[in-house]
């Protein structure tokens, strides 16, 4: 009996994050708390959810959060009246790639933001195969910041997109990074002059 709990225990398949949902045909939903990287969205099942981006922050859209404001602020190197105008690029870009019905995977972890309302962590692809939170660091429209996410998923091998395996936190944002230091390397979006 003990020997059967220590494999068990021992047993990284058995001690995996919470479980992993699918939500395919979603649609963009605008809202007031819509920004590059958060933003409600509408699966097929018709109940409305707020979703943040795994491991990426865009500029915000407004002076709400004087916090967050003044990190973007030293990260970016650009003054307040920059960051929210860039930040209202990001979500015009996010809108953009939100057009056609897109897939989600969330495993419902929720996301500290300030407007009170739940808010979950996710990763967004759209039916080419391109994830959301890449495409905003590649363009330089989002610094890699926050939770990454991670995964031991066979069913995800070969499926609508690209995924590795297994990912873990860490491989997940250092993947966003290397993203990140080509866009300032090249001077695109924000991170020109």
């Amino acid at each position: 009996m003990i020997y059967l709990l220590v494999i068990l225990v021992s047993s990284p398949c058995l001690l995996s994050a919470a479980e992993w949902f699918t939500y395919d045909r979603c649609k963009f939903v605008s809202e007031e708390d819509f920004d590059g990287d958060s933003f409600a969205v509408k699966p097929i099942t018709g109940y409305t959810y707020l979703f943040c981006l795994y491991g990426v922050d865009c500029p915000v859209t407004d002076d709400g959060s004087e916090t967050q404001l003044a990190a973007q602020m030293k990260d970016f190197k650009r003054d307040q009246e920059e960051i929210i105008e860039w930040g209202e690029k990001a979500a015009e870009f996010t809108r953009d790639f939100l057009q056609k019905p897109f897939r989600v995977y969330t495993q419902k972890i929720k996301a500290g933001k300030s407007s009170g309302k739940s808010r979950y962590y996710v990763i967004i692809v759209n039916q080419e195969g391109k994830r959301l939170d890449e495409a905003l660091v590649e363009a330089g429209l989002a610094r890699v910041d926050g939770v990454g996410a991670e995964w031991d998923e066979p069913m995800w091998e070969g499926e609508f997109a690209n995924f590795p395996r297994r990912m873990t936190a860490r491989r997940y944002l250092t993947s966003l990074r290397l993203l990140e230091r080509k866009a300032k390397r090249e001077r695109i979006g924000i991170w020109g002059r």
